[in-house]
């Protein structure tokens, strides 16, 4: 049986998710529950159910389908979630994508044929191929495994975006075959992090130390995004930097806060904390980007170019 994965999406000619031109591929499942999440539908390893209000023509046709009367006549609210039993149904017939499944079963040769189809876009650009982000990729052992393995023997550089939080036997067996590793360190205070993505950070903190030291050929990239109050302090920067800098990690991304994701929250009617929660203004980041290079020389405000 061949090896198979749930993923949400694809996205095509990606620039800031790894080095060069990039395809990437989002799996679903995660075992961090961040506040500010960006990927709520990412979240579980399950099909979820999103609407989109504005692609709605009030057809009636999801009214038909629903054998658990999960639809309601409010085009506003038109999903009772308590009552919605993900059976998908609605999602298949809607003739517009308002009611839209977010969840697909894959196998690794289908995602790589998909990734192939843009090898002479990777080729042409510097150290262009593919990102295998989510959700957490390492949620998928198996399938993220076999799909960095396949990549490698196809001649693609590979990179993969993770939180870091897993066993370090699961990330060291998908580490040996890819070439880049963007992971994030979004608190250095053991309990600001558990408050605020409902984890310690002890582990990802030693895991990431191991594989500087297991894989000293392996690019990595340190990421951080800025969450309003929560992380974006000198004092995090600082100490953050320091530790960095104790690895010998040479590239750091820090990345500003990101309103897009209110769009989805809306979609799966989940009300978003941070929908009304600006960006960090440019003034202040260009500050912890200095402090940031105190202590790691290469630094981005935004992801890597």
């Amino acid at each position: 049986m061949e090896t198979a994965g749930l993923i949400t999406n694809f996205q095509d000619f990606a620039v800031h998710d790894g080095t060069g031109l990039r395809v990437l591929v989002f799996l679903k499942g995660c075992p961090l529950r961040c506040k500010w999440c960006q990927n709520p539908e990412a979240i579980h390893v399950e099909q979820d159910l999103m609407y989109h209000e504005r692609l709605c023509k009030d057809c009636g046709k999801c009214f038909d389908v629903c054998d658990s009367s999960a639809i309601r006549k409010d085009k506003q609210k038109r999903v009772d979630r308590k009552k919605c039993i993900k059976c998908m149904k609605c999602a298949d017939i809607c003739p517009t994508g308002a009611l839209a499944r977010v969840g697909k079963w894959i196998t690794v040769r289908e995602v790589l044929e998909q990734f192939l189809e843009y090898k002479p876009f990777y080729d042409a650009s510097d150290k262009g191929g593919v990102t295998i982000s989510g959700g957490e990729p390492t949620y998928q052992p198996q399938f993220t495994a076999e799909l960095v393995k396949q990549c490698k023997i196809a001649g693609l550089h590979t990179a993969i975006e993770t939180c870091g939080y897993a066993e370090y036997a699961v990330i060291a067996e998908i580490a040996k075959n890819v070439d880049l590793m963007l992971f994030d360190v979004k608190h250095m205070n053991d309990g600001a992090h558990k408050k605020v993505t409902g984890v310690s950070n002890k582990n990802i903190l030693k895991n990431l130390a191991r594989l500087r030291k297991d894989f000293p050929d392996m690019e990595v990239v340190i990421r951080t995004p800025l969450i309003p109050d929560l992380n974006d302090t000198e004092e995090n920067i600082r100490e953050t930097g320091k530790f960095l800098a104790s690895l010998g990690i040479g590239s750091w991304d820090v990345l500003p806060f990101n309103t897009l994701a209110v769009s989805k929250y809306n979609a799966m009617n989940r009300n978003w904390k941070y929908k009304k929660i600006d960006r960090q203004k440019d003034e202040y980041l260009h500050h912890l980007h200095k402090i940031a290079n105190l202590y790691v020389p290469d630094v981005t405000i935004g992801g890597m170019r």
